[in-house]
C-alpha cells in the first residue's frame, strides 16, 4: 500500500515512518520504505509503500514535485540551509524585488545542478574514498517547469535567531546543532554592524527573507537552486524553510499527519 505521509520539520524520513508504524497496528511485521527523501529540515509530503508495495520504490522517485521554500540572502551555508556551517557573510542594505524576480525567471527550463556536499550521494561518494578531493562533485540534468517569487520581507536578529534556534532544536541526531547555532549567534549578535562602535552587538540590522514556490523534475535540490540564485545576485542565501506540497498526485491536503 502507498502512504501519503506528512513528514514534520526535525524528523528524518526514517523517524517519520517510524512514527507512523508506531500509530498503525496493522503494519507490524509489514516491510516499509519511503519513497523519496526530505530533508530534517524540510516538511510536507512523504510517500511511503508497505508490503508489496516496496517493490515499487523506483517508479515512485521519478516523479515531479512542488515546493514553497523560505530563503535568507546575504549568508552562504556549506549545506546550502541554516543547518550548515556558515562560509559567506554579506551586509545587504538593499535588496530590490525586481533584481531577484528577474533571477528567478532566469532559473526556469532545464538546467544542470551540482550535489551538495551534504546530500546522500556525496555523503556515500565521500565514505567510498580516501580522499575527499579525489572527485570531481557529480552533476545530474533537472528541469524547473516553474518557479514563482512571492516577495521579501525583512527580519531583524532578534527574529531570526528565535526563529533559527525554534527550528534547530527540533532535529535529533547527530547535524552539528551546537556548532551551528553558536556560528549563527555570533553573526547575528557578535560583530558591530557599519554604523555602530567596536564591542556593540548587530542590534536592528534587517535580513531579507525571501518566499518562493517551484514545480521541478525529480532530483531537483531546492537548497542547491537557492544557493544558485544566491549565488547568480551576488550575495549568497541559503534555505530557511522548504515545505513540498505535491509529489505526482499525491497532494499535502491529503497528507496523514
Amino acid at each position: 500500500m502507498i502512504y501519503n505521509l506528512y513528514k514534520n520539520r526535525g524528523e528524518t524520513p526514517l523517524e517519520c515512518i517510524q512514527r507512523f508504524a508506531k500509530a498503525t497496528p496493522e503494519l507490524k511485521g509489514q516491510k516499509m520504505t519511503y519513497m523519496g527523501r526530505l530533508d530534517p529540515l524540510a516538511e510536507g509530503v512523504l510517500l511511503m509503500a508497505s508490503g508489496e508495495d516496496v517493490k515499487r520504490k523506483e517508479e515512485f522517485l521519478g516523479l515531479d514535485k512542488e515546493y514553497d521554500f523560505v530563503s535568507i540572502f546575504g549568508f552562504a551555508t556549506d549545506s546550502y540551509d541554516i543547518l550548515g556551517k556558515i562560509m559567506r557573510v554579506e551586509k545587504l542594505h538593499e535588496l530590490l524585488e525586481s533584481d531577484v524576480r528577474r533571477v528567478t525567471m532566469i532559473y526556469e527550463g532545464e538546467r544542470e545542478q551540482e550535489y551538495p556536499f551534504y546530500s546522500s550521494k556525496m555523503i556515500a561518494s565521500r565514505k567510498s574514498r580516501k580522499k575527499k578531493d579525489s572527485e570531481d562533485v557529480p552533476i545530474k540534468n533537472i528541469t524547473i517547469h516553474k518557479i514563482q517569487f512571492h516577495g521579501l520581507d525583512l527580519l531583524n536578529s532578534k527574529e531570526l535567531f528565535s526563529r533559527l534556534l525554534m527550528d534547530i532544536s527540533k532535529v535529533t541526531g547527530d547535524f552539528r546543532q551546537h556548532e551551528i547555532l553558536t556560528l549563527w549567534k555570533q553573526v547575528l549578535f557578535g560583530f558591530p554592524s557599519p554604523d555602530q562602535g567596536e564591542g556593540h552587538a548587530k542590534r536592528g540590522v534587517g535580513y531579507f527573507i525571501g518566499k518562493f514556490s517551484a514545480y521541478v523534475s525529480s532530483g531537483t535540490y531546492i537548497r542547491g537552486l537557492v544557493n544558485d540564485m544566491g549565488n547568480t545576485l551576488g550575495c549568497g542565501a541559503t534555505t530557511l524553510s522548504i515545505r513540498r506540497t505535491r509529489v505526482g498526485n499525491y497532494k499535502i491536503e491529503d497528507s496523514i499527519k
